[in-house]
């Protein structure tokens, strides 16, 4: 029977915040830029708003025009004095869990953990600093710290949590990029996560487990591993972009420079955007392919190495319910899904299959929260010889307390963890808070 006395404070928790007021407001929680307009609103978004001048505008000389409504939402709990103006944005993330293993899995004796992580943002508008060769630098800083409950308490190869990983200290990403032809081309050269612009669903973004993030079946240099590489965006038409790098092959995440393994990993991706019904409910589609050029061992037989790895991928994105029409009302219903296939002969995972559903606005008077629920799965070489494929199934519902704090309950099935163990069941909860 599942350890329910484990969950209870979790429970009373989720009660509390369920009876509070209406009042979150919309707000996604995004932990990296991945686009260079991007960037520049958020960092105009960001800039304090002008004190209004005492007296009419007219007699100010100028005949310029002031805004007198509300000033503008501080960027998080800091208020505007420690995130940077003209042109440097500083964001600052705290992401912290709780997770306990009830049932199955490699064993439930004392299988409850705390994980948490810090993140540190920081990105310069050249452009707008007034430095050449202009463009955007973007660093990033990230602190891992606590225990998941993968490795010694569930065994699944999936990875229930994003953020399970041993402790470390990096300066995870850092990065210059630049936008041509009026934003036609964009190259991006440094170090930097595969993850963020290729392979990658939207909808699954606010899942917990890995796999809703990147399948597990490609070697992505990614958290928390990036490294060094040299990107390059193509805006082909208005709705179809091509992307291509190459990353060391071989980072370990806390190097500056390359690793000198003289290993590479290339990704090549096209990615079209539509909108259904006149763009009132957007979707996107990407394919993709990858090759590693390192040895990777035959799953079956550690001695025998073959030169070199690929794989091909796929993804979906689609909002298939509005409940209303009305420009900026995004509530609804989405849904996305996943494949990729890699050559069992050189891949622990030959094919990786998920998907699921994300509803926004679900809960009457809570229209902000995000409900999802998606299935993973792995499937494992032949060569493994493991009897069974392993699944994954999370249900999560997040709370935005308010623009810079929100909590995440999260419960997970794993079938077959690791394809050999017993099943497990899962729950945690989550919380971010934006400093």
């Amino acid at each position: 029977m599942p350890h329910f006395h484990r969950v209870w404070p979790f429970v009373a928790a989720l009660l509390a915040v369920l009876i509070l007021p209406g009042y979150a407001q919309a707000k996604r929680f995004k932990r990296y830029p991945n686009d260079v307009k991007e960037q520049e609103e958020k960092a105009a978004a960001r800039q304090p708003p002008r004190r209004a001048p005492e007296g009419p505008a007219e007699d100010q000389g100028g005949g310029e025009e002031y805004d007198y409504g509300e000033p503008e939402e501080a960027p998080g709990l800091f208020g505007y004095a420690l995130h940077g103006r003209g042109g440097l944005t500083v964001e600052y993330i705290y992401t912290g869990e709780v997770f306990t293993n009830m049932r199955g899995g490699l064993n439930t004796t004392d299988a409850t953990e705390y994980r948490g992580n810090i993140d540190l943002v920081i990105t310069a508008d050249l452009d707008e600093m007034g430095f050449a060769p202009g463009g955007v630098i973007f660093i990033y800083g990230e602190n891992g710290h606590g225990r998941g409950i993968t490795e010694r308490h569930v065994g699944d190869f999936q990875t229930l949590s994003n953020i399970d990983e041993a402790d470390f200290v990096e300066v995870a990403e850092f990065w210059w990029e630049r936008g041509f032809f009026d934003g036609l081309v964009r190259v991006r050269l440094g170090k930097q996560d595969c993850n963020i612009d290729f392979a990658v669903v939207d909808l699954g973004g606010d899942f917990t487990n890995s796999s809703f993030g990147f399948q597990p079946n490609i070697p992505f240099q990614t958290f928390p591993d990036p490294s060094m590489a040299a990107v390059v965006f193509l805006q082909m038409t208005e709705w179809l972009e091509f992307k291509a790098g190459v990353w060391d092959g071989a980072g370990d995440g806390r190097t500056w420079g390359f690793s000198g393994e003289g290993v590479t990993l290339n990704l090549y991706e096209f990615k079209a955007e539509w909108g259904l019904l006149d763009g009132r409910l957007p979707g996107d589609f990407h394919i993709g392919m990858w090759y590693h050029s390192g040895r990777p061992e035959d799953p079956g037989n550690p001695d025998v190495t073959f030169t070199g790895n690929h794989g091909v991928y796929m993804g979906l994105d689609q909002l298939v319910f509005k409940e209303s029409w009305e420009e900026g009302d995004d509530q609804g219903l989405g849904v996305f899904a996943q494949f990729s296939w890699a050559p069992e002969e050189r891949n622990e995972i030959h094919h990786y299959v998920g998907g699921g559903l994300v509803y926004k606005g679900l809960i009457p008077c809570r229209d902000d929260d995000i409900t999802g629920v998606g299935v993973a799965q792995a499937i494992f070489s032949d060569r493994m010889g493991v009897p069974r494929d392993e699944t994954a199934i999370e249900v999560f519902h997040k709370i935005p307390l308010s623009p810079y704090f929100m909590i995440q309950p999260d419960l997970q099935y794993i079938a077959h963890p690791s394809g050999v163990e017993r099943d497990a069941v899962v729950f945690g909860l989550r919380f971010e808070v934006v400093l």
